[in-house]
């Protein structure tokens, strides 16, 4: 189990390379479609270039990564657990976050796939087998 929860770091991080790659090239690309309060809400957040991302992303990893360090320092401390399970939670939500961006937007928003093929199910059996434990 310890190295699931280590993996999740690595699978995170993926998901993080998808959004930065794509997220300029995306962001030139549609803005045409920012014709709603929601979508320029929406836009706001994407609308940004690639670097500057990335400098954010690093903030991510340093915090997934204390907090999985954490997690597999206190396996089985109820504080610890309880930290761990809600960042997995908040995870979910981001997933969901970038479900629901595209389908308002009606089209691909940059961390889509690796967030519905990778994230969404590794967090997924993260959850269940934590839960289990």
């Amino acid at each position: 189990m310890i190295t699931s929860i280590w993996l999740f770091v690595i699978v995170f991080m993926f998901h993080d390379f998808e959004e930065i790659l794509t997220v300029e090239k995306w962001a030139d690309s549609k803005k045409h479609l920012i014709d709603h309060p929601l979508k320029r809400i929406i836009w706001r957040f994407w609308n940004i270039d690639s670097h500057s991302f990335a400098k954010r992303d690093v903030w991510i990893l340093f915090i997934t990564s204390t907090v999985t360090l954490l997690k597999v320092i206190g396996f089985g401390n109820a504080w610890v657990d309880g930290l761990y399970f809600c960042f997995l939670l908040v995870v979910m939500i981001h997933n969901v976050v970038h479900i629901l961006q595209s389908i308002v937007l009606k089209t691909y928003s940059p961390g889509l796939y690796t967030a519905v093929f990778l994230l969404l199910p590794y967090t997924s059996y993260l959850l269940i087998s934590l839960s289990e434990v």
